[in-house]
């Protein structure tokens, strides 16, 4: 069938709207069509050529949709459903899927940036006949997709949100609230600082501030971002492009530093600065991505002398079919407030104009890219 997409097919270049051609699912795969996809900096990490992909490229990993078709085999999924497309895609049967982390699937997550689905091909050609890329599995920035069924979660009848809320499941949402729930465990009274106010810090502070955290201190070089931070849970908020955010974080915590600092930024100067603001035994915990090429000098010395802690980690160590669920409810009622973090809903063309202000720092929250 004919879809519309936009293409990257040079890195640090616009992005093309394209026809293309989508082939059917094949075994144990389902054909979505889009309606809404949000604007992840992963996705613009891979555009300026900072994370490594095969170009030509569709992106977009943060997707809801309606299933359309389903190929041989599917028995989850039908054709009618709401989904939320998963770029976090396990096999249930190696290593780390066994011992409950099927976020670092030993067969499925080195395909994740392969540019090809679980069968190591493409589905996308475009009017050439040439081979187009997927992006994580997802490939939302686009009117239809194909993903494996493993990736689409369902979403119950009840559950009543607008396409733009329910498209954060696929990444934000259960990434900033693992970091804070899964990973540091946050209970009340939990000191935490959260270095970047992007939609997974953002979302990180609201876990730190529905489990009752203190202080929760939330760091950005925008002080445009410190409306929304506050009105998510932060307790303070530092510029950084103003003050050094360590001399302050240390202030508010009677000089010992905070148990969690996450870096939600992947800014290897961040990095440094969450070392520097967590106490004895504390942890520096991250989801940001790093560029490839960026190192970050840390004084390890001080690794066992203080008891600290470095964590990268991926997803927010969620398991797709117990967490998204739940954070579906939870979102339902209110209390996650992802309707706060949706600044601007725009179109598959306003795509170009989206990645600048995201290089720019110019995003408040989540733009989604609205495909009805």
């Amino acid at each position: 069938m004919k879809i519309k997409a936009a293409v990257l097919r040079e890195f640090k270049k616009p992005l093309k709207i394209e026809e293309l051609e989508l082939a059917d699912p094949k075994e144990k795969e389902v054909q979505v069509k889009v309606l809404a996809c949000g604007i992840c900096h992963s996705d613009v990490h891979i555009i300026v050529e900072e994370v490594p992909a095969p170009i030509p490229i569709i992106l977009g990993h943060e997707m809801f949709g309606i299933v359309e078709k389903v190929g041989p085999s599917v028995t989850r999924i039908k054709p009618g459903d709401r989904v939320i497309g998963a770029w976090m895609v396990h096999c249930g049967e190696c290593f780390q899927c066994l011992n409950g982390r099927p976020n670092l699937c030993e067969k499925y997550q080195p395909k994740v940036a392969s540019g090809k689905l679980l069968d190591d091909t493409s589905r996308l050609t475009d009017k050439k006949g040439n081979m187009v890329n997927h992006g994580l599995f997802v490939t939302g920035w686009s009117t239809h997709t194909v993903i494996p069924e493993s990736g689409a979660i369902p979403i119950p009848p009840h559950i009543k949100l607008p396409p733009e809320q329910l498209c954060q499941l696929g990444c934000s949402v259960p990434t900033g609230w693992g970091v804070v729930a899964n990973v540091a465990d946050a209970k009340a009274g939990t000191s935490i600082a959260i270095y970047g106010c992007g939609a997974i810090g953002l979302n990180a502070i609201r876990s730190a501030a529905l489990r009752q955290a203190t202080p929760i201190i939330a760091i950005d070089l925008e002080e445009s971002k410190k409306d929304l931070a506050m009105e998510m849970g932060a307790t303070h908020f530092v510029n950084s492009s103003k003050e050094d955010p360590v001399p302050r974080i240390l202030d508010l915590t009677g000089g010992k530093g905070v148990e969690y600092a996450i870096e939600a930024i992947g800014d290897p100067g961040a990095i440094i600065q969450a070392w520097w603001s967590i106490r004895l035994g504390g942890s520096v915990i991250i989801p940001g991505l790093t560029p490839v090429q960026d190192t970050t000098n840390l004084p390890l010395t001080l690794l066992p002398l203080h008891g600290k802690k470095i964590i990268g980690t991926l997803y927010g160590e969620v398991k797709l079919a117990e967490d998204i669920p739940r954070l579906m409810e939870l979102m339902a009622t209110g209390a996650l407030k992802t309707d706060k973090l949706i600044t601007r809903k725009m179109k598959l063309e306003d795509i170009n104009e989206a990645v600048q202000a995201m290089l720019e720092r110019k995003i408040k929250g989540r733009w989604v890219m609205m495909m009805e």
